[in-house]
């Protein structure tokens, strides 16, 4: 038979162990898209709402801190003010205790301070019976000490038979009225030395000759050694002490300042 008329050959068998193979579709270009998505579509939503409840819950805590963290300041502000304010009491209560300590005092010393002392004391025993009787006639008891004022008037101290005292107030016009009374203690007794004439005449002498100047005060008392204590203020304006025995000798004298 010619080759050129004859059959094609039947093309050979592929192997029965020879899988068939089929290219991969190519891959969509840069930018493009895939003409299959595989598998489901993602829960992106779901993604969403956790991050959501996520931002939500951190605002709250934030949110949560600041509050507690206003309110702390608030309330150690409050505690401040309200120690502040005690702080204020007492400094305003302490400075009152302090003026009023301050006040007392000045009130003791008052007729012993410099100042004006033409009207403080007597040279005279007789002004000095004169108000001792005016204070007796008001208030009840034996007359045991006198102390003269800066206005002209004095305060004396009455004492009774069975210790209790009464202090009177004269003024300068003589006029008496009684300032308070102190009840006795159990182991009171009557006073053994007083303030009557001849002693207030006697002590004048005495205290005036060893110092020239004012009778300020005189008081009685039952030391046996010097009985009488008497002030005096001197022309210098200086006030002595002295102190007299039963007889009116004088013991001891010094300036006040001495004590």
């Amino acid at each position: 038979m010619d080759d050129k008329n004859s059959t094609p050959e039947t093309s050979p068998a592929r192997p029965a162990d020879q899988t068939e193979v089929v290219a991969a579709a190519p891959a969509p270009a840069p930018g493009g898209q895939a003409d299959v998505i595989a598998g489901p579509p993602e829960a992106v939503p779901a993604r969403k709402g956790r991050r959501t409840r996520s931002l939500l819950i951190a605002g709250g805590a934030v949110l949560a801190v600041a509050v507690l963290a206003g309110g702390g300041i608030a309330v150690g502000e409050a505690i401040a003010d309200e120690a502040d304010d005690d702080d204020t009491t007492s400094s305003v209560s302490a400075d009152s205790s302090d003026d009023d300590s301050r006040d007392d005092s000045a009130g003791d010393d008052s007729d012993s301070a410099a100042g004006d002392l033409s009207n403080l004391g007597t040279d005279s025993a007789d002004d000095l019976v004169a108000m001792i009787d005016a204070a007796s006639a008001a208030g009840e008891g034996e007359p045991v000490s006198i102390d003269l004022k800066r206005d002209g008037g004095a305060e004396v101290t009455l004492e009774a038979e069975g210790g209790a005292e009464t202090e009177v107030r004269v003024d300068a016009s003589g006029e008496a009225s009684v300032v308070s009374t102190e009840s006795a203690d159990s182991d009171d007794t009557a006073p053994q030395n007083v303030l009557d004439a001849d002693a207030i005449a006697a002590i004048v002498d005495a205290a005036l000759a060893e110092a020239d100047g004012r009778i300020v005060e005189i008081e009685a008392d039952d030391d046996s050694t010097s009985p009488w204590d008497v002030t005096v203020l001197t022309q210098g304006g200086e006030f002595v002490e002295i102190d007299l025995d039963a007889e009116f000798a004088v013991v001891a004298a010094g300036d006040e300042s001495d004590d």
